[in-house]
Parts: structure tokens; C-alpha cells; sequence
């Protein structure tokens, strides 16, 4: 039988307790009933009249007093950074390097040819992971009986197409690179592209989804899945072992599962919602990420006692009593500890248990309080001590890998586990449960789901971009609007008073390609020369704050009338195809947990036939599909209308199974969100959520290199696709690695103020680590926790220059017709999943940093490497990263010859063939093959070493990791 829905699954849900009832409503809220909407005081309302009549004219006088309110930020930077030394005279690196290279798979993504290369290249089955007899030579495919060889002439007909689509590719690459290379010759002026850069900031013409957080339903678990807790020692157990938990909050005791803020007084710890309710913006808390405990539990007196080993040196070479972990590099180290592999039923030492036990403590901080639940040991002993040899069926017998301490769910995108059968469906509709989701086009927020907002849309402005000069916003940012009723809509306005907004992350819809050279490069020059004078212009000191005042506003007055002309004529159309979506009756305002909640509405009131393009089309273009012309056919519509769109059909996101390297994975914004779909809540902020895989995850105390303090990932491609790995890349190259979620995270940037990173400072152990905002821990004698000036200028002009090289970058794709043409065929398929094919990034070589890589989400606890100092874990992690990198493809057999990629630490990765994070294997392969047992290339597993420092055999890891 069909699983209920609409009103008979209402009235299911509301029996059951589960969700609010649909219909009438309670009197303190006449919107909607529950918590799922956002909190918001019931303020008075002035009428302005019926919305068809007013709504237009009242959003476009909100948008230009958005755009007045946010120049003086932009004039008050920019004579900061000409006007001091310390700015003036300081220049990037980047600033410098013009060169724009690492969108080569990007255009093999979007580009029809090189798709259909991609489905001819699938459509032959991959090469096989199972290990032949002798030493025989695998072949690159092999032909089942029930699908016989192509014929000849089908055969000469798909290398004639493969021949087309590598001279189309080269020819639309070179015409590219031809455009940039000329960008490159051009006479540099720093101060005139910082200037352009602070105006590209505003992003006056895009369109984002802003994701914000929101408290997940009580009644309904299955979206209330913590995260993993910050793990610490509370103590030390008879056995001089280590007892882990979950840290607590200093205030609320609860544990700390996203951002940790410290104080520098005592050193408490707080979670982020106490932090945010009771000290945001306190100058004595500081920002932390969530750290490896390892190197803070076991000092040097703690590892000799963890460590009884007989055959262990204890004092040095001075007869100094050694540090016995992390294990060091030294060659002349020939300890020989107890069983490091692990094997069942042997005393093994105590330092090897170390990573299994942090590992345990995060995998039970994850499960609810009640019921009995499967440790990761007893999922590994219930497989039995198999030893397996390679990473998901992808390398040769005797292929040595890295251990990662992980789980799988088991299950797919068809929904996760706990989910109630009446409930399937409507998880898959509404993935993104515990979040809030608005619209925003340029200054102005657009959203639905609101307390007291009488079932209909508000209409407010963002918070200013946050840039290097910081000020009270102007009284008029409380302006609102807010539209109600069904067919009849009537605009009301108020004033609502600013909240402290938490984002998750934001989601960019559409490039809109202002200030980068793109639509008129003499007016674009005009308002820049305007700016350099006024930002001159403007005294700081000797006069009063009411003439200071006074002297901004006629500033802001002169560059906002050459302003407008720039922006007017698209910006009309922007609002005039939302206002349509807004009063168009058929379009719901009310919002509805089943058939209209906030996601839904924003992509209601997104017009796909106006944005559903990549590239605005450079003229009229004529649908003989559609059932009414497009809003931008009128005379007066301006053509481009925008530089580059990431819209997609409401259809479009889902976990991808990437079978070839030609395949699109999912980018890391689409991991982030697609973990909401497993009940994720109180996870940090998308740009924390991936440095935790440099701090906590990875145990290195930071990032690697260059850029991951702001942009958190490993560039370097995998499969043999581009030969520059991470550290030896450019800014462009980094951004271009993944230019939707780069776009998306430079957003969320802007958004965020100086006190939601951490502190400047040299780390604690390592001095060569690149990050500017590395330091987890207040330096002693520390007088403020947030970042000095100087970190805060270098942070938002690299900000600023990520965006300014990949608008550089897009506008010259857009420049290319060939290039245009070929991408027109994704919004038109009619298949909505090739949208998200805009979304996609590189295949990362990145090790274990694929949450969806085979559908399935893996959740990852720490990896392999954690016991060994911080050389060896980079050489450790360097080793896998550059042994993915150099395969041949998806599912190749070839050995790379580069040795054991892990720490050799005895793992597990348990697989949850049924239910739960921590559920046994259900399928256990014979030693040296590989059977997926939860469609995650996920096995049990467990390896070793060769006892004397860690470094052995190794452990086979979770496949879906990406390793």
C-alpha cells in the first residue's frame, strides 16, 4: 500500500505528535503553526495599498537606499587602505600574479561535447578491481556477453565524435586563454583594482539562497542528529588510559558539536549559542575551531605511563625521560611497541589505542542518549580480523592504504534511516529540515516562514558587506515590507527591529557580473574615478560627527546618481520578473511544512526562464516552448543581463555516483547541505565545517597550505586531470578548483564579521604553517581575541581577489560564443539532475574528504595519521593525496608503486548495512578481495604495522572517503 500523504498524512502527524496540525491557527501566530518557522515579534503595520499597485516601486526605492546605505563602507575602506601605511604600502603576492589558469574541467563539465564524451565513455564497462592470477596485465575494459563489441562502424563513428569534441574543447580553451592572456599585458594600477574589487563586494547584481540555521523540531528525531561533539580527556582510569568525552559548554553544559569561542581570561569554553546570545562581539572571547585532543591529553609523563612496553627507550640520548608520542620522524628510532597492528586477542600498546578511543568518543557523542548502541570495535569484531589490502577495489594485491576512523549510515538518497515509511517521501521534498532558507538580490532578503508575519512574505535588507572599516548602520536598514494574502495581496510596511542572523551558508544563484569589465567598461571606469576622488575627499578628524555625517551623504549623493545609471537597467528587470513571481496568484506566499516551505518558495519566485541559462544570452531569444515570453524580451531589456548562473530545477540535487573521472562529483556545498537529509543539526558553518578537516579530523593543527584558511580544501585534482597540486597553486587556480562552492563561501565571507574567525597568531608548534587565522589558542598575555587590523586586511583583500579572478575568469567564458553555445543545452534537458552539473568541482585527491561519493553519507572521526608528528602526517597525507592524483581513472588497477598511504594505526571503518552509524558489516569479503556491503565501497577492516614506529601495512579505509 502507497504511503499516505496530503491531508491523510496530516492528520497522521498530528495524531502522532510529530508535526502541527495544517489549518486553523493559533492566535499568538497567524501564519503557520509549530517551530518550524522563524522567531519574530508581532509588530504593528502601516498600509500602503494593494501590493500590484505598490509592490514594485516600494522594492526598488528599498534597493537603491540598500545600495546609499552600503557605499559609505566601501568609500571608508578604500581610504583606509590609500591612506595608511600599513595598507598603502602592502602588497599581496596575488595582487601581483594576473595569471588565471584552473577552469579547464570546469569547461569539460558544463560543455555539451565533452558530455557526450562522458556518456560514451561510461557507457564501456570500467576496469575490474579483482586481482588476476600472476602478474597478467589487466585490460582498460572488459565487454560482458549480453553486451557485444560495437561494430566498425559505430566503433569510427565514436572516435569521430571523441576526435570533434578534444578540437572543439582546445579551440574554445584557447580562445579563453587568449582573453585572459590580453588581461595579463594590460598596465596594473593597485589602487584602481582594489577600488574595483571593494565595489565587486557588494555583489549589488547577484542572487543567493542564504541558508540559516534554525533549531531542528523536538518531535521529530530523525532530524535531530547532533554532530560530532569536541572531544577532550575528563581524566586518567586505573589503566593510566585516557577517559574521553565530549566537552561542555562553560555556560549552558551542554556539549560543544559546531564553532568553540574561548575566553582570554580563564580560559572557559563556550558553544556557539551562548556565545551568540550572551557574548557576540565581546573583544575578551575569541574564536576556536575543534581540535585533535591527542597532543594536548598525552603529554611527555602521559605517554610513559600509557606506554608499558619492554623494548622501548624511555630517557634520550642527554638522559632526558622522552616524548613517546606523537611518533617522530627519527630514523635512528627503533622502538618496538606491543602489537601495533592490532590484532584481536594480543596485548597491544596503549599509545596505538589512542586514535581508536577519540574515534569511539565522537561516534557516541553522535547517538541518542537512549538504547543500546554498537561501538565501532564491536562492528569491527563482529566482521572478524579481515586484512584487507586496497581502497575500495582500487588498487592491486598488496597495495598498502591509510586507515580512517569512520561509519556509514548505509543508506542512500532515497532517505535516510529512522525515517517513519509515512514520512519517506516528504524527507526526500524537504531535505533541508532544520534550516531556514531566504532569497537575496543584492541589499534586499526575500522570505517566507516567519512568526507573525500573517502568512505572507517579508521584505528586509541585509546587513552591510563586512569589510575593513566598520560603522552603525543607518536607521532606515529596520525598513520592511511585507505582502500578504492569497489572489488579493496588499503591501504593508514596518519596522523591524535587527537580529543576530547564524548562517550556515549561503548558495549563489546568479553571477551578476558587476564591476568586472563585462557590460560597460567606460561607465564601470567613470564610477571608479568618482570614487578614488570622494574617498580622498572625506576627512576623518577635526570636525563633528553631525559634519562628518553630513559630508559622507553628499559623497554617497554624487556617486550614487552615475550609480544608478550602471545598475538601473538590469536591475529593473531583476525586479520586475520577482515581483511577477510575487503576485502571480498561482505562486502560494502562505508558508506550508508539505507543499510550500521557505526552499520551495525561494525557488518558486526564481524565474528559470529568465536565469536558467549558464550564459545570459546576448540578445532576443525566442521559446517556442513557453507558454508566455520571457521577462526579459521587452525593447528595453538589456542584454547580457548577467554574467553566469548556478540556477537550478528544484529536481536537480542529489548524492552522484561518480563512475568515470569524466563524471561530475558533488561540490563541497552540496555535501554540506545534502548531510541535512541525515538530520545534521548543530554543525558549524560550511567555511568551519571543512577547516575542521585540517584541525580535527586530520590532527594537523591547521592548514597545509596556502589559501585553506579561507578557502578550506586541497586543490589538487585527482586522475591524472591537471598537474598542479595545492600548495604549488595560485589564488585562481584554488577558486577555480570549485567555482560554485568558491562563489558561495566568498558570500558567506562577506557576511561574516572580524569576531567569527580566530584569532592571528603564530601556531604553537609550527611556525611554517601558512594559515593567516591558524592559531586555535589565545597567545599568552593576549589583550583582544579577534584578529589584529593587519590579519583583517590580508583576509578581506584575498577575499576580494578570489572574486575578482573568478569574475575575470567567467566574463572571459561568457566573451566566448562557441563556449556560450555549448552550455545551452543544461537548462533545456529534460532531465533536471544535468543542472547541478554547474555546481560540481573537481575530483579531490583531497583523502577521505568525499562525505557522497558513492551516494551513501559517511561520517569520518578521525584520521590514520593522528599518532605521528606532524611531518610524518604530512608526508603521510601527501603520499594518498599524490597516489589518487596520479591514477588513471575511477576504479583503475594500476600500482603507483608509492607505499603505505596511512598512519598504520589499527582502524575500522564500520559500515551500516541496516541501521545506525555504528551497525556491523553485513557482507565480509575474503582477504584480498573487496565487497561493498553498503554501496559506499565501505569494508571492515584491519591492518598493521611493522611494530617498530607506526608506519607498517596500514589499514584499509572507507572507499566512498575518496581515498
Amino acid at each position: 500500500m502507497a504511503p499516505p500523504s496530503g491531508p491523510a498524512l496530516a492528520s497522521i502527524l498530528a495524531k502522532i505528535g510529530a508535526l502541527p496540525k495544517l489549518g486553523k491557527l493559533p492566535k499568538e501566530s497567524t501564519s503557520s503553526a509549530g517551530s518550524h518557522l522563524t522567531d519574530a515579534p508581532d509588530l504593528p503595520r502601516v498600509n500602503i495599498g494593494p501590493a500590484p499597485n505598490h509592490l514594485y516601486d516600494a522594492m526598488l526605492q528599498m534597493y537603491w537606499a540598500g545600495v546609499r546605505r552600503e557605499l559609505p563602507y566601501i568609500l571608508l575602506t578604500l581610504r583606509r587602505w590609500r591612506t595608511r601605511d600599513e595598507y598603502a604600502k602592502t602588497t599581496l603576492p596575488d595582487e601581483e600574479d594576473l595569471w588565471i589558469h584552473g577552469y579547464d574541467t570546469f569547461l569539460d563539465q558544463v560543455s555539451h561535447s565533452s558530455r557526450k564524451f562522458s556518456e560514451r565513455y561510461r557507457s564501456v564497462p570500467p576496469k575490474t578491481a579483482t586481482p588476476k592470477v600472476g602478474k597478467t596485465k589487466l585490460t582498460k575494459t572488459t565487454t560482458p556477453d549480453d553486451d557485444p563489441a560495437p561494430s566498425y562502424t559505430q566503433a569510427l563513428e565514436d572516435r569521430a565524435w571523441d576526435i570533434y569534441s578534444e578540437m572543439q574543447s582546445m579551440n574554445t580553451r584557447h580562445s579563453i586563454k587568449a582573453d585572459l592572456q590580453a588581461r595579463e599585458l594590460e598596465e596594473l594600477n593597485p589602487l584602481r583594482r582594489r577600488a574595483r574589487m571593494l565595489l565587486q563586494s557588494a555583489q549589488f547584481l547577484d542572487l543567493d539562497k542564504i541558508i540559516e540555521y534554525r533549531a531542528p523540531e523536538a518531535m521529530v528525531s530523525f532530524w535531530k542528529k547532533p554532530a560530532q561533539a569536541q572531544i577532550t580527556h575528563s581524566s586518567f582510569d586505573d589503566g593510566r588510559m585516557p577517559v574521553f568525552v565530549p566537552q561542555a559548554c562553560g555556560r549552558c553544559k551542554d556539549p560543544i558539536r559546531s564553532s568553540i569561542f574561548r575566553s582570554i581570561k580563564n580560559d572557559g569554553l563556550l558553544c556557539e549559542d551562548c556565545y551568540r546570545r550572551h557574548y557576540f562581539g565581546h573583544t575578551d572571547v575569541t574564536k576556536v575551531y575543534k581540535q585533535c585532543c591527542l597532543r594536548k591529553t598525552v603529554s611527555l609523563e602521559a605517554s610513559q605511563d600509557i606506554c608499558s612496553c619492554m623494548e622501548v627507550r624511555r630517557r634520550d640520548s642527554k638522559g632526558q625521560l622522552r616524548g613517546l608520542f606523537p611518533f617522530d620522524d627519527d630514523p635512528k628510532n627503533t622502538d618496538k611497541h606491543l602489537n601495533p597492528r592490532g590484532e584481536l586477542g594480543k596485548v597491544r600498546c596503549g599509545l596505538f589505542e589512542l586514535t581508536d578511543m577519540v574515534a569511539e568518543a565522537k561516534h557516541t557523542s553522535i547517538l541518542p542518549n537512549i538504547g543500546m548502541h554498537p561501538t565501532l570495535e564491536k562492528a569491527r569484531r563482529a566482521g572478524g580480523p579481515v586484512r584487507v589490502k586496497n581502497i575500495n577495489g582500487e588498487a592491486p594485491e598488496g597495495k598498502k592504504t591509510a586507515t580512517e576512523f569512520g561509519s556509514s549510515s548505509g543508506t542512500t538518497a532515497k532517505g535516510a534511516e529512522n525515517v517513519p515509511f509515512y514520512l519517506s517521501d516528504i524527507v526526500a521534498d524537504y531535505p533541508y529540515g532544520n534550516v531556514h532558507m531566504a532569497l537575496r538580490l543584492g541589499p534586499l532578503v526575500i522570505e517566507n516562514g516567519v512568526s507573525n508575519t500573517h502568512g505572507g512574505v517579508l521584505i528586509t535588507s541585509r546587513d552591510p558587506p563586512n569589510l575593513q572599516v566598520l560603522r552603525d548602520p543607518s536607521a532606515d536598514v529596520e525598513h520592511s515590507l511585507l505582502i500578504t494574502g492569497r489572489r488579493d495581496r496588499n503591501l504593508y510596511s514596518q519596522r523591524r527591529p535587527r537580529t543576530n542572523k547564524r548562517y550556515k551558508t549561503m548558495m549563489k544563484q546568479v553571477v551578476g557580473g558587476a564591476f568586472c569589465g563585462f557590460f560597460n567598461q567606460s561607465s564601470e571606469d567613470t564610477i571608479i574615478d568618482i570614487l578614488l576622488e570622494e574617498s580622498l575627499a572625506l576627512v576623518e578628524t577635526g570636525i563633528s560627527a553631525t559634519e562628518k555625517n553630513t559630508r559622507m551623504d553628499e559623497s554617497v549623493g554624487r556617486i550614487m546618481t552615475t550609480l544608478k545609471g550602471y545598475l538601473a537597467p538590469r536591475i529593473e528587470v531583476y525586479l520586475r520578473s520577482i515581483v511577477a513571481r510575487l503576485l502571480n496568484p498561482d505562486i502560494e506566499l502562505r508558508w506550508s511544512f508539505f507543499n510550500n516551505n521557505c526552499q520551495t518558495f525561494c525557488d518558486n519566485i526564481i524565474d528559470r526562464s529568465l536565469f536558467g541559462p549558464m550564459f545570459a544570452p546576448r540578445g532576443p531569444v525566442l521559446d517556442p516552448d513557453a507558454k508566455e515570453p520571457s521577462t526579459n524580451q521587452g525593447p528595453d531589456s538589456q542584454y547580457p543581463l548577467y554574467l553566469l548562473s548556478f540556477v537550478c530545477r528544484p529536481d536537480a540535487y542529489g548524492p552522484d555516483k561518480t563512475r568515470s573521472k569524466y563524471d561530475v562529483p558533488n561540490g563541497l556545498t552540496e555535501e554540506y547541505l545534502l548531510k541535512f537529509r541525515y538530520g545534521r543539526h548543530e554543525e558549524s558553518d560550511m567555511i568551519d565545517a571543512l577547516s575542521e578537516y585540517w584541525y580535527d579530523w586530520g590532527a594537523f593543527g591547521g592548514p597545509l597550505y596556502p589559501y585553506q584558511d579561507i578557502f578550506p580544501w586541497d586543490c589538487t585534482e585527482a586522475f591524472n586531470r591537471y598537474p598542479v597540486a595545492c600548495g604549488d597553486c595560485n589564488l585562481s587556480k584554488h577558486v577555480w578548483a570549485f567555482p560554485f562552492d568558491s562563489w558561495s563561501l566568498l558570500t558567506l565571507h562577506l557576511a561574516r564579521p572580524r569576531n567569527l574567525y580566530p584569532h592571528n597568531g603564530n601556531p604553537a608548534d609550527d611556525s611554517t604553517t601558512p594559515s593567516l587565522l591558524h592559531n586555535p589558542v589565545p597567545v599568552p598575555g593576549l589583550s583582544s581575541g579577534v584578529m589584529t587590523d593587519q590579519a583583517w586586511f590580508r583576509n578581506r583583500l584575498t577575499i576580494l581577489l578570489a572574486q575578482d579572478v573568478l569574475l575575470a575568469g567567467a566574463a572571459a567564458m561568457a566573451r566566448c560564443a562557441p563556449f556560450r553555445e555549448s552550455t545551452l543545452w543544461l537548462h533545456k534537458h529534460p532531465s533536471p539532475q544535468t543542472d547541478r552539473l554547474k555546481l560540481g568541482g573537481i575530483h579531490r585527491a583531497q583523502p577521505f574528504s568525499h562525505n557522497f561519493d558513492q551516494e551513501a553519507y559517511h561520517q569520518f572521526f578521525v584520521a590514520g595519521w593522528s599518532h605521528l608528528a606532524r611531518p610524518r602526517q604530512v608526508a603521510e597525507y601527501e603520499r594518498l593525496r599524490d597516489w589518487r592524483a596520479t591514477r588513471d581513472d575511477v576504479g583503475s588497477t594500476e600500482d603507483d608503486g608509492s607505499g603505505c598511504g596511512g598512519g598504520g594505526s589499527c582502524g575500522f571503518a564500520a559500515c551500516g548495512g541496516a541501521v545506525g552509524a555504528g551497525a556491523a558489516c553485513s557482507g565480509i569479503a575474503a582477504e584480498g578481495q573487496v565487497e561493498d556491503t553498503c554501496g559506499a565501497g565501505c569494508v571492515s577492516s584491519c591492518g598493521g604495522g611493522d611494530g617498530g614506529d607506526g608506519g607498517g601495512d596500514g589499514c584499509g579505509g572507507c572507499g566512498g572517503c575518496g581515498g
